[in-house]
């Protein structure tokens, strides 16, 4: 039976380390199947960077 891993990310205003938040999850060595990002609103930059 295949596990299945999902990651739910919420931020708001990480603008700072939200790239290397991102950059270490895709570096893993462990596959995941989904991946969320919840903007809670944020006014800085993180909406941009989530985009991408």
């Amino acid at each position: 039976m295949k596990v299945l891993l999902n990651v739910v990310i919420p931020f708001y205003n990480v603008e700072k380390y939200f790239k290397a938040c991102l950059d270490s999850l895709i570096n893993q060595t462990e596959a995941f199947d989904e991946f969320v990002r919840v903007n809670d609103g944020s006014t800085d930059d993180s909406g941009n960077i989530a985009k991408k």
